[in-house]
């Protein structure tokens, strides 16, 4: 859940992505905050879940993929390849 979220937001700050498709994750949101604006048996999860829902389909999915390689393989504190000192192996 915590890797879903760290995507939705990392594409919000994306600025490929257009403004009008960023509102969504936005109004899950506000329905949080005033659940009244779909009357019945809603529960609120399901509406947040399909609002991220309906975000993460209107987004490219090679933004998606792109995103989610640079989250798994580029992570605070990991090596890049400017820092990896070059060595030798030998056995006794």
């Amino acid at each position: 859940m915590i890797k879903y979220l760290q995507l939705i937001v990392s594409l919000i700050k994306d600025q490929r992505i257009h403004p009008l498709i960023k509102i969504l994750p936005f109004l899950s949101l506000i329905y949080l905050l005033y659940p009244d604006f779909i009357p019945g048996p809603f529960d609120d999860a399901v509406v947040i879940a399909l609002f991220l829902k309906i975000f993460l389909a209107l987004v490219p999915d090679e933004y998606i993929e792109e995103h989610r390689f640079n989250r798994d393989y580029q992570q605070p504190g990991s090596s890049s390849e400017e820092e990896i000192i070059e060595g030798e192996f030998w056995e006794e």
